[in-house]
C-alpha cells in the first residue's frame, strides 16, 4: 500500500502551518513530515516536532550522504526534507505532507511528479503583511526580507498544478484535503 504525497509550498506567513493544522483535525489520512533546520527554535517551536533543528555540520553531513530529498537555503538557514520520514509516512498508506519552501517544493515536485502540489497564496499582500507582523517573532529587516521574497516566490506558483488563496483558512483546509483522492 503507498500514500500520496503533498506539497505545500507558498511565502512566509501566508498561513501554510495553520491551514495544515486544520488539514490535520479533520482528515486522519494525513501526516505532517517533520523537515530540518538549522535555524534556531522560536519559543513556541518543540524539537522532533516543529522541526528536528541541526546544527550546520550535522545538516550538510545528512545531505552529502543522501538522507534528505531535498534541502537549500532560506532565509540563511538551511531546511530539508529527511527522506525516511517521508518514506515511512507513503509505506503506511497515509498522506504525507510537506510544508516546504519553493524551492524545495519545485525540486520535490521534479523528482515525484506524482506529488500533489500545492501553492498558497495571501489575498493581499498587504494582509500577507500584517500576518508577519502579528507573529511578533521578526525583526523589522526580517520582515522586509520576506516580503521581498514573497514577491519573488509567488511568481513560482505557475509551477505547481493548485494555487488556493488562504482567505479563510477553513474553507482552503477543505479545498486542500479534496485535491487528494480517497482510496
Amino acid at each position: 500500500m503507498s500514500g500520496s504525497l503533498v506539497i505545500v509550498s507558498g511565502p512566509s506567513g501566508v498561513g501554510k502551518d495553520t491551514v495544515i493544522r486544520r488539514w490535520l483535525e479533520t482528515d486522519p489520512r494525513l501526516e505532517r513530515v517533520v523537515t530540518c533546520t538549522t535555524r534556531p527554535p522560536r519559543p513556541n517551536d518543540v524539537p522532533g516536532v516543529t522541526y528536528h533543528f541541526l546544527n550546520r555540520q550535522e545538516f550538510l553531513r545528512r545531505a552529502r550522504e543522501g538522507h534528505l530529498l531535498e534541502y537549500k537555503e532560506v532565509h540563511g538557514n538551511l531546511y530539508g526534507t529527511p527522506l525516511a520520514g517521508v518514506q515511512d509516512i507513503l509505506g503506511r498508506g497515509k498522506i504525507a505532507v510537506l510544508n516546504i519552501d519553493v524551492q524545495g517544493g519545485t525540486e520535490v515536485l521534479a523528482k515525484r511528479p506524482d506529488a500533489i502540489g500545492v501553492f498558497l497564496l495571501p489575498p493581499s499582500m498587504e494582509e500577507l503583511e500584517r500576518r508577519l507582523r502579528s507573529r511578533a517573532e521578526d525583526s523589522e529587516e526580517q520582515i522586509r526580507l520576506r516580503l521581498r521574497n514573497a514577491i519573488e516566490e509567488m511568481r513560482a506558483a505557475s509551477a505547481y498544478p493548485h494555487q488556493l488563496v488562504n482567505d479563510d483558512v477553513d474553507r482552503c483546509a477543505a479545498a486542500l484535503s479534496a485535491l487528494v483522492p480517497r482510496t
